[in-house]
């Protein structure tokens, strides 16, 4: 991602300028294209190239979703984690050909499904990556200019499947509806078959992957959408395992030509990070069981028009500083301040695939998203490049000591599932730097404390061993300050 934040940062304007003209001349001449055999024109709309989608069903891609007295008590038997790019260029990469391993390619768009050949994935790769290091140096090559599009970690128990989706923002209206691309991955866990259900522990446990592409056929008249399904083998899963895929797939606005997928599949063990993905598999799956459809809840017209506008290029910035001015998102706000323009670029596509649903949330929900992304750009860009120097110094604003560490930064990612639990680690960082040998670190992380009523009492970062050893394990039997520190 670095790697492309520096291309983009060294196309001269002139060049910029060339590429935008051609994009509208390109939406030009497609919306002339498809007058004669629809009734609605191409629509121009704003925002990210796809919106990522990802949602739990009891059921397979093949049975569709299905309901279920099943109420999930028992520990899910895998953790799956998936991470989407789209590329500009399609890379070579050494997996196998996606169309060899299909046992089954379904085509559902027509009024019955019929079997169908893996036209809409050809050229398509899909296999083990043993050296995930190599795939992602491949994917950030210049060359290949690969974006993350969207990630998502999901439980998942037998008969539970999850869909990770790409879908294209972009529409074409025909008769009145909206067409739109999509390129989805399904994993699921199959139910044990009855007979053998009383040795359900002995039998060996599998998972199935399949594919789903949505393409436009806009040589019929009218356009319509294509849908191929392409079922592979189910196969055992008894370590950890990560597989990768390379999808050539062109949304219908932008450049980009292909689609990268990473995906880890892990047996269950008992974390804290599971526990809290188990928690929360479970009250999606069940919600639908108890809750009628979300109600509207950002009744705020400012922030809709700001969101509305974070695909317009002139207002992106401002637009983006007032939402998180207004929702109580601190960390974005200064990062969207003083971000140069391919990093707020990346950022405003980011929260804007972030927040399609927004309406279904409250101004402080929404806030934690905004928040949330932005953490999760950052720490992305700093994976492969350090971070310029006002993003660093934005980060340190609101982290203290733990900006400038690594170990700190991967801690945070791994508390991201509430602001609660951000919080609460960002503090217990700057509390293990008050320890640390380092005058300067100790200093820094009791500046952040102190700043917030944070500090512990009687603490002083540049006295010696036994007088800080003194004060930090007074605090921790002070009931008052223990309280003060907790979310």
């Amino acid at each position: 991602m670095s790697k492309e934040v520096s291309l983009v940062q060294a196309l001269p304007q002139e060049r910029l300028m060339f590429v935008s003209c051609c994009r509208a001349i390109l939406l030009v001449v497609l919306g002339t294209l498809f007058a004669g055999c629809q009734s609605v024109p191409l629509r121009p709309n704003t925002g990210p190239i796809t919106a990522f989608h990802s949602n739990l069903q009891f059921g397979t891609p093949l049975s569709g979703p299905r309901k279920s007295a099943n109420p999930l008590t028992r520990s899910p038997d895998y953790i799956i984690q998936a991470h989407f790019w789209t590329l500009y260029y399609l890379p070579h990469v050494a997996l196998p050909a996606l169309a060899g391993q299909s046992t089954l390619m379904i085509n559902n768009s027509a009024g019955r499904p019929t079997m169908a050949f893996p036209a809409l994935s050809s050229g398509a790769q899909f296999g083990i990556v043993k050296n995930t290091a190599a795939f992602a140096t491949i994917l950030h090559r210049p060359d290949v200019r690969a974006m993350p599009s969207g990630s998502a970690s999901a439980a998942l128990w037998p008969g539970l499947s999850v869909a990770m989706r790409l879908t294209d923002s972009h529409a074409l209206s025909s008769n009145g509806k909206a067409l739109r691309q999509l390129l989805a991955l399904w994993i699921w866990q199959p139910k044990p078959i009855a007979s053998i259900a009383s040795t359900a522990a002995a039998s060996p446990k599998k998972i199935g992957i399949a594919f789903e592409f949505k393409r436009l056929n806009t040589a019929a008249s009218p356009p319509v959408l294509l849908r191929q399904l392409q079922v592979l083998p189910t196969r055992q899963v008894p370590i950890a395992t990560t597989y990768a895929a390379v999808l050539p797939f062109r949304f219908l606005n932008g450049e980009t030509q292909a689609v990268a997928i990473m995906v880890t599949i892990r047996p269950w063990k008992n974390t804290p990070m599971n526990q809290r993905l188990a928690t929360a598999g479970r009250r999606e799956i069940l919600a639908p069981l108890h809750v009628h459809q979300p109600r509207q809840r950002l009744n705020r017209p400012d922030l809709t028009v700001a969101l509305d506008n974070l695909g317009k290029y002139g207002v992106r910035r401002s637009s983006l500083v007032y939402l998180a001015g207004q929702t109580g998102a601190n960390l974005t706000q200064d990062v969207a301040a003083v971000a140069k323009t391919p990093v707020l670029g990346a950022l405003v596509r980011a929260v804007a695939a972030k927040t399609l649903h927004a309406q279904a949330m409250t101004p402080t929900e929404l806030g934690w998203v905004l928040d949330k992304t932005t953490y999760g750009l950052l720490y992305t860009i700093q994976k492969t490049k350090p971070l310029p120097e006002q993003l660093r110094i934005a980060l340190a604003l609101h982290l203290g000591e733990a900006a400038w560490h690594a170990s700190s930064l991967d801690e945070m990612d791994r508390a991201l599932a509430s602001r609660a639990d951000y919080r609460l680690r960002i503090i217990k960082e700057n509390l293990i730097y008050l320890e640390d040998s380092s005058p300067a670190d100790r200093l820094t992380a009791y500046d952040w404390l102190k700043s917030r009523r944070l500090a512990p009492p009687n603490y002083n970062p540049l006295a010696g061993n036994q007088s800080r050893n003194t004060a930090l394990d007074q605090a921790e039997n002070n009931a008052a300050y223990l309280r003060r520190i907790q979310p």
